[in-house]
């Protein structure tokens, strides 16, 4: 594993305005993996809970307690209104997360919370782009002075 920079590291922990998207991300087998067994909106699902990781710091949901869930299902739209809502709600997203979880889109870091691979790299792309701008342009040449 590649030793990352303490100012890459942390610039990379801020929210990211935007991401690369591939556009043949779908024929990725993770991805067909979701499709097939859940079809094109749990694929667009996805890329909104994607889009959320961007834009939290750390690029990380918790999911330890019920309200964390419901929350979860609330940005990534599988919140379900009627009767029973909240527990229909936390029990689809946690299987919704489980199936990404299983795939491979998805990993647990180990503090009660999920987050992508793929997003962390993102975010490393754009630590460093940070951390490279907060250096500035490259340092001017001291001019020699014309000859007498």
């Amino acid at each position: 594993m590649t030793m990352i920079a303490k100012d890459v590291h942390d610039r990379a922990q801020d929210p990211m305005a935007w991401f690369q998207h591939d556009a043949n991300a779908s024929l990725d087998i993770k991805c067909q993996r979701l499709i097939m067994r859940h079809g094109n909106a749990a694929y667009g699902t996805y890329w909104r809970l994607c889009e959320l990781l961007a834009r939290t710091k750390h690029h990380a949901l918790p999911v330890e307690t019920d309200e964390d869930w419901l929350i979860l299902a609330t940005q990534i739209g599988l919140r379900s209104s009627g009767a029973f809502d909240e527990t229909l709600s936390i029990n689809q997203t946690r299987d919704f997360i489980d199936c990404l979880l299983e795939v491979g889109l998805l990993v647990r870091d180990g503090k009660g919370r999920i987050e992508s691979e793929r997003m962390q790299r993102n975010a490393l792309y754009f630590g460093s782009q940070r951390a490279n701008g907060a250096k500035g342009g490259r340092p001017r040449k001291n001019k020699a002075e014309p000859p007498k």
